[in-house]
């Protein structure tokens, strides 16, 4: 049995996919979200967290990607990017979860919905964020 916090990082890439396209609010999407097999399993509130940190703070988590993108952030697919973006809250916002975790976790949901060797893209990403590619701070 999945965890809810895997449960609720599955909600979030749906969530975060469906914002990308639709450009909704998150109140539209928890509704959506709410009749998925995964909510009962979820952590909702771990769900909404992710949601509205990734979404409120979509151009600073851009920003500190960018650098370690190796294209275009316009020509990352809206599942990798919406993958990408839980990586930076949880990278950035939630200090209890160990940056390993943060990585497996996103390597997961990844092979689980990204294209073909999307893991591997996703994977080295991150793993150039954590290595240092970010611009310095001001």
């Amino acid at each position: 049995m999945k965890g809810s916090r895997r449960c609720a990082r599955v909600l979030a890439v749906k969530g975060l996919y469906h914002w990308q396209i639709n450009q909704v609010d998150i109140e539209r999407i928890v509704e959506v979200l709410l009749t998925e097999e995964e909510y009962p399993k979820a952590d909702a509130n771990y769900t909404r967290h992710l949601l509205q940190s990734a979404i409120h703070h979509v151009d600073r988590h851009y920003r500190d990607i960018e650098p370690c993108l190796d294209r275009p952030l316009a020509q990352i697919s809206p599942i990798e990017k919406a993958i990408l973006l839980i990586a930076m809250v949880e990278l950035n916002e939630a200090s209890e979860v160990p940056f390993k975790v943060v990585i497996n976790e996103c390597v997961e949901l990844a092979k689980q919905f990204g294209g073909t060797d999307g893991h591997k893209y996703v994977n080295g990403v991150l793993d150039r964020f954590l290595k240092g590619c970010r611009e310095p701070q001001a």
